[in-house]
């Protein structure tokens, strides 16, 4: 039988080089991983704690002085209209309309999901409903005297009420973040088109329902079936008055904004802000 071919000094040299790179390797590879944990480690201190999960962006949402605290409906509130899409959030965030809103802002809500939802079909694009339906449920709240602060836009009121409830919810950040825009922006024209679609939806729903932005390219069919399901009952009136009431011991915060119309309206000797008198009134002379 031929003898077992013995290991050449030049071969055994090679096989100790690369078991020792192999070693180094291993070495630099457990070093780099000791690293990454460690970061990992002072990030999560830096966060604090419930600042969301390990590896996602700290929050860095600016808080109002004042918190408004967002309830947790009765159970017995607690469930969605056929249509809605039925998960714990959109389930308690009906029942924050059914408990603590009006008949008005309740219909007024789902009529602004609805045209949103179909907006968002039309477009061909994924996009967030459980999301869609959560703005619109939130994006009136403001008005209501419970959440309403002293002096912030009641879009913002709105705003922060869904980013409170969404936190509350472990909801990530960025998806807060886009509720949060849309509900802050869902009266401000020209921004909404360079957000996430979501944004848009709410945005062009609330146009549709309130100003019959896009009413004649909607579908009748649908647009019928859900006003026939959440009526407009003396909607033009009661909702212009309703802004009134939700923003009237705070009218500063509708200056600059299509709110401060409703001021000029219905309140006597209202003197409407001037952007050009602003300017010319400045403190500062020309050089």
């Amino acid at each position: 039988m031929p003898r077992e071919a013995r290991p050449s000094a030049v071969s055994h040299t090679l096989d100790k080089e690369k078991m020792q790179r192999d070693v180094k390797v291993r070495i630099s590879v457990n070093e780099l991983e000791k690293m990454a944990v460690q970061k990992v480690g002072e990030a999560a201190e830096l966060r604090g704690p419930g600042a969301g999960q390990a590896g996602e962006d700290p929050l860095t949402f600016r808080r109002p002085k004042v918190i408004l605290a967002v309830p947790t409906p009765a159970s017995k509130f607690q469930h969605v209209q056929t249509g809605v899409p039925d998960t714990q959030m959109t389930r308690e965030a009906t029942g924050l309309l059914r408990e603590f809103s009006t008949p008005l802002l309740f219909n007024h809500s789902h009529r602004v999901f609805f045209w949103a939802n179909e907006l968002g079909r039309q477009t061909g694009k994924k996009f967030d409903v459980e999301l869609v339906f959560i703005c619109a449920a939130f994006h009136d709240l403001g008005l209501l005297k419970k959440f309403s602060s002293a002096t912030d836009r009641f879009e913002v009121d709105s705003a922060n009420a869904v980013r409170q409830f969404l936190e509350h919810h472990g909801v990530p950040a960025a998806r807060i973040q886009t509720a949060w825009d849309a509900i802050s922006l869902h009266t401000t024209p020209g921004i909404a088109a360079y957000k996430p679609l979501e944004v848009e939806l709410l945005y062009d729903g609330v146009g549709l329902d309130v100003l019959g932005i896009g009413y004649e390219t909607f579908p009748e069919d649908l647009r019928k079936r859900v006003v026939a399901q959440y009526p407009r009952v003396n909607f033009k009136w009661d909702i212009a008055k309703a802004f009134l009431e939700g923003f009237e011991h705070k009218t500063q915060s509708t200056e600059g904004t299509c709110n401060e119309d409703i001021c000029s309206h219905f309140i006597r000797n209202y003197k409407h802000s001037n952007f050009y008198e602003q300017i010319q009134n400045s403190p500062f002379q020309n050089s």
